[in-house]
């Protein structure tokens, strides 16, 4: 597979309009390789990982963090500068898909909601919306765009074509077009897509305490450190891997008795100490177990034409 269809085919799961504009997620390092026959997945793009996807023969990892957040060069001999040297001698490209993973609430980021069965699951933060444009062509069938956008159509007769397209497929259908000046854009009202960060949802009854710890323990792992009281009952749960303490205050706000979430510091946890229970499961595990699924559905739509390898990552912690 070319590299610019394996990045489109992660960019479809992890789109680059929906990263913070604080975020470096996209390409970290560009290789020569043209074909990528074998695909590493991991949660870190630390010197150890590089090393592995390396002996596995791969020309391609796709991480969760990026390897850096702000541009630097390579002016003194440290990790960064020997996984670049790594990746460059072997022609292995880097990828950091990050808040653009994190932000798309239909991902592998909502790994655990869905393991929970919760319900009308919503987002926590919403930092963008998005709404379709109907793209009509009166033309002939003949003159349309092409079969990319078959799965579009939402209309087709003798003299009348068209298509419902969200924003980011708008540039590549107009390119397509054989009459560009025969195409009218409608701007939509809806339907409408969210991204976002954190997630809440109700479970599908009311657990008591006890019951509820039970069936997270197989998901998430000893919990380390909780702010706050157990509910006796939970009935909804809210949850944001990674760093994301900042949005608690929202999931107790919208009803949630318990929040999961990693890396609470203690100003933040003072603040939301009376509002629920915080329980804070590290950085890792969440994050871990959302790009090892990633990794099993890549391997899955890739059958056939990319290796999908898992490297299995280290909590720094344990």
């Amino acid at each position: 597979m070319h590299p610019t269809n394996l990045i489109a085919r992660i960019e479809s799961t992890a789109p680059l309009h929906a990263a913070a504009p604080w975020d470096n997620s996209g390409v970290q390092i560009a290789s020569a390789t043209s074909e990528i026959t074998t695909l590493c997945v991991a949660l870190d793009p630390t010197l150890e990982t590089a090393s592995r996807a390396v002996d596995q023969g791969a020309q391609f990892l796709l991480c969760h963090h990026p390897l850096a957040l702000k541009p630097r060069l390579p002016d003194r001999v440290d990790d960064f500068h020997r996984i670049l040297s790594l990746c460059l001698s072997h022609g292995l490209w880097l990828y950091g898909a990050h808040t653009s993973l994190d932000a798309n609430p239909k991902g592998p980021v909502n790994w655990l909601g869905r393991a929970l069965d919760l319900r009308d699951m919503r987002i926590l933060e919403v930092t963008r919306t998005e709404t379709p444009v109907l793209m009509r062509l009166e033309c002939a069938e003949d003159e349309a765009a092409d079969d990319d956008f078959s799965r579009s159509m939402t209309r087709r007769n003798a003299g009348l074509t068209e298509y419902l397209l969200w924003p980011e497929e708008v540039a590549n259908f107009r390119s397509q077009l054989r009459t560009p000046g025969g195409c009218q854009e409608i701007a939509l009202a809806a339907p409408f897509r969210d991204y976002g960060f954190g997630c809440i949802g109700a479970l599908p009854q009311a657990m008591n305490w006890a019951d509820f710890v039970a069936s997270l323990a197989p998901l998430v792992g000893p919990v380390r450190r909780m702010v706050g009281a157990a509910p006796r009952t939970v009935t909804t749960v809210a949850y944001c891997p990674g760093s994301g303490a900042d949005l608690a205050q929202s999931a107790f706000a919208r009803g949630a008795q318990v929040y999961l979430t990693g890396d609470v510091k203690y100003h933040q946890a003072q603040a939301v100490q009376d509002q629920g229970l915080t329980m804070d499961v590290g950085h890792f595990c969440l994050e871990e177990t959302m790009m090892r699924l990633w990794s099993q559905e890549l391997s899955r739509e890739l059958a056939g034409m990319v290796k999908v390898v898992f490297l299995p990552g280290r909590d720094p912690f344990a």
